[in-house]
């Protein structure tokens, strides 16, 4: 090809593929906001990748000193790491199942995990070594410590919630009352569980052992119906925040399913004003929440699902505010600093990452 008729081509392509700039200020420019900011800062988010387990990371806790980060995988493990450094500090084997759940008593130096296997077992942190295990006949669903450390509540698969007193190692309060989900409020006084009964949250006072209200998830409307018997789903996570005035609750997600195929009302977030009682969100995320918490602060809550992102969202209104990409599976745990600014998610990736939310 002769020189000029080359020049005279690649100008006649290099109009179509990059119009000039006067065509290109007529085009509209469309942008996500949240997927831009996410993208230039991710590599400033994402601080540290720790590796190790083989399965999915189904739970994870920091330690209150948050000196301890603890993952529980379906591979039978709990590991602990240094959260500063991403170190492994030592790996925890008993369980004969996938873990379910983990807590960390405010000494750091015991922690108490649920699996499928059925069983509690209580570990010492500083060495690794099984302390003592509690066998349950149906199972723990739900799990967590009061904030003084002194009792550990489990919701049980034979509709029961349990008050076990962690030094003398006696039940001493049992609800009747079937929990997927429990939450406590930063005094400790207020308990919230969630069940399956048309996805009831129940308030009850841990100084009498009473309930004191309940929350009952509306109906759908006639024209979000499908097969005509859609409900709430049964709570997979709760939350209230530190200022006592929210409450929020993550469920399953079906409202992709069609052909009369859906079960639930679609919904997978809601949101409760403790104060007012009123339900102040009711939508779906677009995938079931298996992982929620509240910052520190009660202004933004995180949520984590099937879907590979997390998102942060204003509390009041609901809408994102930050989102946080990196992992290749579903997040099925979230911790978070008691500064708010470090972030940690455990995922079907097999990972658990650290992101800096705050400099």
């Amino acid at each position: 090809m002769k020189l000029p008729i080359l020049f005279k081509t690649l100008s006649l392509l290099s109009f179509f593929l990059v119009p000039p700039f006067s065509m290109m200020a007529s085009i509209p420019v469309i942008a996500n906001t949240l997927n831009t900011l996410a993208n230039t800062e991710q590599p400033k988010r994402l601080k540290l990748t720790l590796s190790g387990h083989t399965e999915p990371v189904r739970a994870l806790n920091l330690s209150p000193s948050g000196q301890v980060l603890a993952s529980g995988s379906d591979d039978k493990t709990i590991k602990l790491w240094n959260p500063t450094t991403g170190a492994l500090l030592r790996t925890l084997t008993g369980h004969r199942e996938r873990i379910k759940s983990i807590v960390i008593t405010p000494d750091d130096q015991t922690l108490i995990s649920t699996s499928f296997d059925n069983t509690i077992k209580f570990w010492n942190t500083q060495t690794g070594k099984e302390i003592r295990t509690i066998a349950e006949k149906t199972g723990v669903r739900a799990m967590l410590l009061t904030p003084d450390g002194q009792t550990l509540i489990s919701g049980s698969g034979d509709q029961t919630i349990k008050f076990r007193n962690l030094k003398t190692r006696k039940i001493h309060r049992i609800l009747k009352v079937e929990a997927t989900a429990l939450a406590i409020s930063r005094d400790g006084k207020t308990l919230f569980s969630g069940g399956e009964n048309g996805g009831k949250i129940r308030v009850w006072s841990l100084v009498t052992g009473k309930q004191l209200r309940s929350f009952t998830p509306p109906l759908p409307k006639k024209e979000d119906l499908i097969n005509g018997s859609e409900r709430a789903s049964a709570p997979i996570t709760l939350a209230v925040s530190n200022d006592g005035k929210m409450l929020l609750c993550g469920g399953y997600d079906d409202s992709f399913q069609s052909g009369g195929l859906r079960s639930t009302d679609g919904k997978s977030f809601k949101a409760w004003d403790l104060k007012t009682a009123k339900l102040v969100h009711n939508f779906s995320l677009g995938t079931s929440i298996d992982a929620l918490i509240i910052s520190p602060d009660s202004k933004t809550f995180i949520t984590g699902g099937l879907g590979r992102e997390i998102i942060l969202r204003d509390i009041k209104t609901g809408k994102p505010v930050m989102e946080l990409t990196g992992h290749a599976g579903g997040i099925y745990g979230l911790a978070l600093s008691s500064d708010g600014k470090t972030l940690y998610s455990g995922s079907g990736d097999k990972s658990v990452k650290v992101w800096q939310l705050e400099s």
